[in-house]
């Protein structure tokens, strides 16, 4: 028998695992960027209005740094500018959770070990998930490409558009294949997958600052590179492309060689017997979940620290107002700031919604074995993303007051403040990731990111003014205290808070009589 024997039947319940899952994140990331060129289609409709926009943003270091260069005023060239470094991480976060999902969860489940159990070559899933990741790849590049025609854009910048999409779910699951055979956890394979996309991306960014063969800095770079509707380099996707096979060949060999649950890195045994600190499940959430929000607060500084240090030589752009109806401001302070919430909210669902790897791996009926009752254990979760969130945000706010000192030193304290203030807005959806948990836990993950998907689609929907700018007053986003220059939504932010304590009540109380499994 060899590696990949059995790569049929690995196959085939990859695809029935990730039949809905899987295939939302790629169709469903790909129509939102197709959402958001249409949106920009009809912004800039005019060549004058396109070239204004171009001129504007490649001199601008914060527009550069955050999208990157409008390569092409046409059409085609001006909407793959707003959508491909959005596109970029969620394809990304879209491959790394579904070579994960399918390869170290299932061991750390013990799903690995019933079907090692038959004749399936050690290699077999891995290459198994890479095809289907590939496949969904392909699929959302291809939805890019056919939107991109639909709207009148050239049929080869279309293609190659596409082809950035696709490339880019490639390097992210052999990417994440390499990381889930190295690391030991689940949760260790995506925090290290994840931790190189981001830097991936503000290598990118810091390469497009500064012009020239700087794009070299990042694979990203060399994604951007090919410049559809411009220079339309296809070439540019070669490096890429071999990288991402490198990747997936030395992945497949570790695969094939190691023991099943081993990992190439080896981790740190702990102390024998805990500590005072250690003895009970808030504590417990706590330290468990300590290096993901430590890493992202880092992320966070360093990122509010770069966006502060740009942020004066950014023209204030009248068509990107994000939150406008909620009295937020169009400078890229302002419009980082607003957005910050969304990411902080994804670390929140990231803590919560990882209680389902814990019923499954087993490691929770350690806990529950002891006087620990299921509705301090998912509150004790709960409490430690609501931390997480309202971590991450002081940070961003932190590092853009740090950056801003010597232009606006008078300032430090409101703009410091501006990030964790937006805190109830994540609290919302992570309580609200929790009741989905309780009732619902094969599927809470799929909807609790459909429900923030579907907000962030209002958000869109008002910047290119299909919608009316009140129409974002129904967002949490858009009514957290709009600091340090926006409203302040006292009143709105109270229930915020309100209604994510009672989201919290019932999710404790719905997951008293309920399997989690």
């Amino acid at each position: 028998m060899n590696a990949v024997t059995g790569l049929r039947s690995s196959l085939h319940l990859v695809l029935r695992r990730e039949r809905v899952h899987g295939a939302a994140w790629y169709v469903l990331t790909a129509l939102l960027a197709l959402l958001v060129a249409a949106g920009i289609a009809s912004t800039y409709p005019t060549l004058a209005s396109r070239e204004a926009l171009a001129s504007s943003v490649n001199r601008s270091a914060g527009e550069l740094f955050i999208i990157g260069p409008v390569a092409s005023v046409d059409p085609g060239g001006v909407e793959l500018w707003r959508i491909l470094g959005a596109a970029t991480i969620f394809i990304s976060l879209a491959s790394v959770s579904t070579v994960v999902r399918n390869t170290r969860a299932t061991e750390e489940d013990g799903t690995s070990e019933l079907s090692g159990s038959a004749a399936i070559g050690r290699a077999a899933p891995l290459v198994a998930v890479l095809v289907v990741t590939a496949a969904g790849s392909l699929l959302a590049g291809a939805i890019v490409t056919s939107g991109f025609i639909g709207t009148g854009a050239g049929v080869l910048g279309s293609t190659l558009a596409g082809a950035q999409i696709t490339m880019t779910g490639l390097l992210g699951a052999s990417l994440a294949a390499l990381t889930g055979q190295l690391m030991r956890t689940a949760r260790g394979a995506t925090g290290v997958a994840i931790a190189v996309v981001a830097a991936s991306f503000l290598l990118r960014g810091a390469g497009d600052v500064m012009g020239g063969d700087a794009f070299w800095l990042s694979p990203f770079g060399w994604i951007s590179a090919v410049r559809p509707f411009a220079a339309d380099d296809a070439a540019m996707l070669l490096p890429a492309l071999a990288l991402a096979a490198l990747l997936a060949a030395v992945a497949v060999r570790v695969a094939a060689g190691r023991d099943l649950g081993a990992g190439m890195v080896a981790e740190r045994t702990g102390p024998a017997r805990a500590g005072r600190s250690l003895r009970g499940p808030v504590s417990l959430a706590l330290r468990t979940t300590r290096g993901t929000i430590l890493g992202w607060g880092v992320g966070a500084l360093v990122v509010g620290v770069l966006i502060g240090g740009v942020a004066t030589t950014v023209d204030t752009q009248v068509e990107l107002a994000l939150g406008s109806g909620a009295g937020s401001g169009s400078g890229l302070v302002d419009v980082a700031l607003y957005l910050a919430p969304l990411f902080a909210t994804v670390l929140g669902l990231q803590v919560v919604l990882r209680l389902r790897g814990e019923v499954a791996s087993g490691r929770a009926e350690a806990v529950l074995s002891r006087p620990v009752g299921r509705d301090r254990w998912l509150l004790a979760h709960v409490a430690a993303a609501v931390l997480g969130a309202a971590i991450v945000l002081l940070a961003f706010g932190l590092g853009i007051a740090i950056a801003s000192l010597g232009t606006f030193p008078g300032r430090f304290a409101p703009t410091a403040a501006a990030g964790v203030l937006r805190s109830p807005a994540p609290w919302v959806f992570i309580t609200l990731g929790a009741v989905l948990l309780a009732v619902i836990p094969r599927a809470a993950a799929v909807v609790a990111y459909t429900v923030v998907a579907a907000f962030q689609a209002l958000e869109f929907a008002v910047e290119f003014r299909l919608l009316p700018a009140d129409a974002l007053l129904a967002s949490p986003f858009a009514v957290v205290p709009q600091a340090p220059d926006g409203a302040a939504h006292v009143w709105q932010t109270i229930v915020l808070v309100l209604v994510a304590a009672t989201l919290g009540l019932l999710a404790a109380i719905a997951v008293r009589h309920r399997d989690l499994r």
